[in-house]
């Protein structure tokens, strides 16, 4: 590849960069699509009126069963710019695109401008990680901090540079403080395979070095433990250090699911779906990405070969862990995955090769489009078909069309292609989300009317739901039929209910409907 191509590449590169963050940025317009935002939003609205931003509650009184830092991040955005829907998203989005650079920082250890670009691009644009950049939990946080601690454990494994021990143990601190144990876990983890495996050398000072790291570690992460575990006494240790939510435990059984709800060998399998799924639309380079990785210590320890140590590691803790099989898991290994297949695009080795998985995979997706286009869905499934195919269809066609410039040795022209397809499906689903998600979940327009009424109290006849917690003003109780009749009969209450509960509040006030929603909702009021 001559001079002038590779300066071509780099500018493509930066371009569809500079598109990819716009259309993230775009993201800020979304309602909250996901229960897990909408409740840890409560919690810090809760921190924010109680001042108590140390021992954390849940809206029912337990404790809080995550580490503070994602919602002392939370409470710092709705203090500055309100409870809008992208104040709680705009930190998350920061912390997002600070993991794609830190991705490309990572990648330059190793490769030139245009390949770490390339890696950059990839993360930026896959699946996975795009759409958990908009939806703020712990995973993004506890990915950028992972990503941070390799890069300067790596950084200093090079320079034998104190600065980067140092920064290395406040980057496990910092994921430690996002999600608790597995943010010592993982990091610790990859570096000792990666010693047993590659055997680096390491400097004459690593004693004093990893000193200074571990100190570094707990002055940043103990403060909070300790007077959080002080007033919170047992119920805390049990949920941050033994059996509880983020406890060792939690590696060796399921907390959101049943051990029985699947056969163990498909938790096995998992991961190994869940990875390709994830990398979309660069699967195709996934594998070349691994073995050009796996065979890399040919000339020494190098980063790709660090980066696929980290990979599965990770992979391989995930799976052989009895713990719950979820895809955002995989999070904290998206990064050095995406630092191979920026590796393996820069060269037309892979290309058939890469072809002719993004084929097979457009082909799947082209055969589901049709079967859909095909089918007669009830109506809470068919809200969601104007999302699905906005989405698909773009990234079906720039699977095919880059498999077919591969195909014709088009490299560089399919890796513009497919980012640019896949950034059109990310702004059109966006863009049908916006529109259609009042049409989908009920707790929007429940909320819009129920806040414009003055009431003492709102019932809600069903399981518990974060969104109504964030979304309605007033406060808010879950009952059943019994509760909502003996309340409806005792006291002045606004409440929500399905079509089908109207007829049992006979014999009591009057209802009177003041709202409908999604789903089949009544908001009714006895006053």
């Amino acid at each position: 590849m001559d001079h002038d191509q590779i300066v071509g590449g780099e500018r493509w590169f930066r371009w569809i960069g500079a598109a990819g963050i716009a259309v993230l940025l775009a993201g800020l317009a979304l309602p909250l699509t996901d229960g897990d935002t909408a409740f840890y939003a409560t919690v810090a609205r809760g921190a924010l009126k109680s001042g108590e931003w140390v021992a954390l509650y849940t809206p029912g009184g337990q404790v809080f069963d995550k580490p503070p830092l994602t919602i002392w991040l939370l409470g710092l955005s709705m203090a500055a710019f309100g409870s809008a829907e992208w104040a709680l998203r705009l930190w998350h989005i920061v912390l997002a695109l600070a993991t794609v650079f830190v991705t490309y920082r990572l990648a330059r250890l190793t490769l030139s401008v245009r390949q770490s670009l390339a890696a950059a691009l990839v993360l930026l644009t896959s699946g996975q990680f795009f759409y958990q950049s908009l939806v703020p939990q712990q995973d993004i946080p506890l990915t950028l901090f992972l990503a941070m601690a390799m890069y300067w454990y790596l950084r200093w494994e090079q320079a034998a540079d104190t600065r980067a021990a140092v920064l290395t143990g406040i980057s496990c601190a910092l994921a430690v403080l996002s999600k608790g144990l597995i943010g010592m876990v993982l990091p610790v983890l990859i570096v000792v395979v990666h010693l047993a495996l590659d055997r680096p050398t390491w400097p004459r000072s690593w004693p004093r070095h990893t000193a200074a790291a571990v100190l570094a570690f707990f002055i940043v992460a103990a403060p909070w433990f300790v007077v959080a575990g002080l007033r919170q006494g047992r119920a805390f240790v049990d949920t941050f250090f033994l059996s509880g939510a983020l406890g060792i435990g939690r590696f060796f059984h399921p907390a959101l699911s049943s051990p029985s709800a699947t056969p163990a060998w498909t938790g096995m399998l998992a991961y190994l779906i869940f990875l390709p799924l994830g990398m979309l639309p660069w699967t195709g380079w996934l594998w070349p990405g691994l073995r050009d990785g796996w065979q890399a210590r040919a000339g020494g320890p190098s980063v790709l070969r660090f980066c696929t140590v980290w990979l599965l590691t990770v992979l391989a803790f995930l799976t052989l862990s009895p713990g719950d099989k979820v895809i955002r898991y995989l999070l904290p290994a998206i990064p050095a995955a995406a630092v191979l297949i920026g590796h393996a695009t820069d060269g037309d080795r892979w290309s058939k090769l890469a072809s002719r998985v993004s084929i097979a995979i457009g082909g799947l997706l082209s055969a589901a489009l049709v079967w859909l286009s095909r089918q007669s869905l009830p109506a809470d499934a068919a809200a969601y078909l104007p999302l699905v195919l906005a989405f698909l269809l773009p990234l079906t066609a720039g699977l095919i069309g880059g498999a077919l410039l591969l195909f014709r040795s088009q490299r560089s022209q399919a890796l513009v292609f497919i980012s640019t397809l896949t950034l059109i499906a990310y702004g059109m689903l966006t863009a049908a989300t916006v529109r259609q998600w009042d049409r989908i979940s009920p707790w929007r327009p429940i909320s819009r009317v129920i806040n414009q009424i003055d009431a003492p109290r709102v019932l809600i006849m069903g399981e518990r739901s974060p969104f109504a917690e964030f979304y309605v003003e007033h406060p808010v109780e879950f009952v059943d039929r019994e509760g909502l009749i003996e309340r409806w009969r005792a006291e002045s209450v606004v409440a929500v209910i399905p079509v089908d509960a109207l007829a049992s509040l006979a014999g009591g006030p009057v209802p009177v409907i003041v709202g409908q929603a999604p789903g089949r909702l009544l908001i009714i009021r006895n006053f």
